[in-house]
């Protein structure tokens, strides 16, 4: 029995947390590897991050774990790249490991065709996803911009650390959350006393503080965190940049501050 891993990816934070799409892509590997004799090893996964973004830790997972095993189902291309660049530099990676790609909505799909009539049936269907997903992506972006300049309300995407969505309406909103809130305020509060980002991070590294993705602060993601005005209630959508509805963690007073003492340090040096 051929053994194989697979790889699937949802983009949409709703996705995510309401475990739409991922587990049904699995359950689609798990039936065809049982169907068509192949021994499913492990299944790689990416949950919240675009197919337009290379640097996922799934497919970073996936492209380092060929060691005997070459090949990856997925249920279709998109999952692996949603983007011509992505699509270049993963390929690339897959034919270094001389791996293969199945596909099971495009059986015929090789990342070394050579017949023009399969080349060009797949590249045909990779370009018509391609397109769905940008007519998608428009009809997004406009009804985002619309929500953000109605109702002050966050379009899309991750909650920045110390909020959360609430999915629990029909409508989701943003909310505090409690787990990591005092987090977020000791990150503003300690840099205002200790006046430099380095020390920030020996005391959140001292305290077990951890990001999202459970790992230690950098010192870029806590310049994030200080910069982000989407604590003191601002939202912004690409050029709207409108007062939240949304409660704010920091008063704006503080968050001046922060950025005053910033600018003062970055001219430093």
């Amino acid at each position: 029995m051929e053994k194989v891993f697979g790889y699937v990816r949802v983009s949409t934070n709703t996705q995510v947390t309401k475990g739409q799409g991922i587990q049904t892509q699995v359950n689609a590997i798990q039936e065809y590897c049982k169907q068509n004799n192949y021994e499913l090893v492990e299944v790689f996964k990416d949950e919240g991050i675009s197919g337009t973004v290379v640097d996922r830790e799934g497919i970073t997972d996936l492209l380092a774990s060929f060691n005997g095993i070459n090949k990856v189902m997925v249920l279709n291309t998109s999952r692996l790249w949603r983007s011509d660049n992505a699509k270049v530099m993963i390929k690339r990676q897959l034919m270094k490991a001389n791996a293969e790609v199945l596909s099971i909505e495009q059986p015929t799909y090789s990342i070394y065709d050579k017949d023009p009539n399969e080349f060009l049936i797949n590249s045909m269907m990779e370009l018509l996803d391609q397109y769905d997903r940008m007519n998608t992506n428009l009809k997004l972006a406009k009804g985002r911009r619309t929500k953000v300049k109605a109702t002050g309300q966050k379009g899309c995407g991750i909650a920045p650390i110390g909020y959360k969505w609430n999915h629990e309406d029909d409508k989701p909103v943003i909310e505090i959350d409690e787990d990591t809130v005092e987090m977020v305020k000791d990150v503003f509060s300690k840099y205002l006393e200790l006046k430099s980002i380095g020390k920030v991070k020996k005391y959140l590294d001292e305290k077990g503080y951890r990001t999202q993705r459970g790992k230690e602060f950098s010192p870029q993601a806590i310049n994030n965190i200080l910069t982000n005005d989407f604590y003191k209630g601002i939202v912004t959508h690409g050029s709207i940049v409108k007062e939240g509805s949304h409660e704010a963690i920091i008063n704006k007073i503080i968050f001046g501050k922060v950025q005053s003492l910033l600018t003062k340090n970055k001219r430093k040096g």
